[in-house]
C-alpha cells in the first residue's frame, strides 16, 4: 500500500499538485454557497459583529460622518434611498446595508414584501455608489431579524417592480396584484385599499380549508 502512494506521488509534478488543490478548493467553496440558504431568521441585533458603521441615515455627531445623513442616489438605476445603516468588513471591503423596522414579525417564516424589495433595492443603490455588490443585507424587527443573501432573484424583482411602477407613472395604468401574503401586513389593509379585505377573507378561508 505504501509503494502505490509513493508510485502515485512520483506520477504528479508540485504544479501538478497544486491545480488538484485548487480545484478541491473551488469546488468546496462552491458546496458551501449552495448549500447556504437564501435567507434566514435570527435573533435580532442592529450591528454586524466584525465590521465598521460607515453610513447612517442621521448624523451621528462625530467629524468622521460628515457623510451620515446623506440621501445616497444611484444614476444607474435612477433610484435613491437613505438607509438605516451600512457597514463595511475591515479587509474585503465588502458593503452589508441594514434596515431597522418598528414593528414586530412573531412567527413569520419571512420578512414582509415590501421591506424585502426595500432592501432589494439598498443593493442596487450601494452597488452603483460604492462600487461593491453587497454580498448579503439584514431586515432588523424588534423581536427577530432576517439575514438576506443579495440573490438575482431579488435583484430582478426588484427591476420588475420599477419598471412597472414607472409605466404607471408614464401612462396612468396599473394592473394590481392582491394577495393574502402581500395584503395582510400592507399599511393601506382596511383603509384605502379595494383589494386588501377581500383577498385577507379569502386567505383564512384557504388557511381554514387545509386545516
Amino acid at each position: 500500500m505504501a509503494e502505490l502512494f509513493k508510485n502515485m506521488m512520483s506520477r504528479f509534478s508540485v504544479v501538478d499538485w497544486a491545480i488538484i488543490i485548487i480545484v478541491c478548493l473551488l469546488l468546496l467553496l462552491l458546496l458551501v454557497k449552495k448549500a447556504k440558504p437564501n435567507m434566514q431568521k435570527l435573533t435580532a441585533r442592529d450591528d454586524v459583529r466584525g465590521y465598521s458603521l460607515i453610513y447612517a441615515d442621521q448624523k451621528q455627531g462625530k467629524k468622521h460622518e460628515e457623510d451620515f445623513g446623506k440621501l445616497l442616489y444611484s444614476a444607474k438605476y435612477e433610484l435613491q434611498g437613505k438607509p438605516d445603516y451600512v457597514f463595511q468588513s475591515p479587509i474585503l471591503k465588502k458593503i452589508v446595508p441594514v434596515e431597522l423596522k418598528s414593528g414586530s414579525i412573531g412567527e413569520e417564516e419571512v420578512p414582509h414584501h415590501g421591506d424585502l424589495l426595500q432592501l432589494g433595492a439598498y443593493f442596487l443603490i450601494l452597488e452603483d455608489v460604492y462600487g461593491q455588490k453587497p454580498p448579503f443585507g439584514r431586515i432588523v424587527y424588534q423581536d427577530y431579524m432576517f439575514e438576506i443573501r443579495n440573490t438575482a432573484k431579488i435583484r430582478n424583482e426588484v427591476l420588475s417592480t420599477m419598471k412597472e411602477m414607472r409605466e404607471m407613472l408614464q401612462y396612468g395604468v396599473g394592473k394590481a396584484k392582491p394577495s393574502f401574503a402581500t395584503c395582510r401586513p400592507c399599511v393601506c389593509n382596511g383603509t384605502v385599499c379595494e383589494f386588501s379585505e377581500t383577498e385577507i377573507v379569502k386567505g383564512e378561508e384557504e388557511q381554514d380549508d387545509s386545516c
